[in-house]
């Protein structure tokens, strides 16, 4: 995977994240595009691989109303399924080039 499929899922995360009015995560992210500039350092993938680990991660987010996300509750399933997809490409992506 290149630096650009990295960036375009980022990018498709940061949306996704920013269309349910979470916060904290979709900034998180919109930083790190941001900073990019054509390709992504090893630190720079380091620090988004860090994101999976430990309490409060990447992955313990879970879109719903009960978390003040701007969601129809008949939608968080899919909506959850497509954040997991995401998270998991963004992951390995990320492993990828921190090596």
């Amino acid at each position: 995977m290149s630096n650009n499929d990295l960036l375009k899922l980022l990018k498709e995360c940061r949306d996704l994240l920013k269309s349910v009015d979470e916060k904290f995560w979709s900034q998180k992210i919109a930083g790190v595009i941001e900073s990019e500039n054509d390709v992504f350092s090893s630190s720079q993938c380091e620090e988004i691989s860090g994101w999976f680990g430990g309490m409060g991660s990447f992955n313990d987010l879970m879109i719903s109303s009960v978390n003040d996300h701007n969601v129809d509750p008949a939608d968080e399933m899919r909506l959850n399924d497509e954040l997991e997809h995401l998270r998991e490409a963004i992951y390995e992506s990320a492993n990828q080039h921190a090596r």
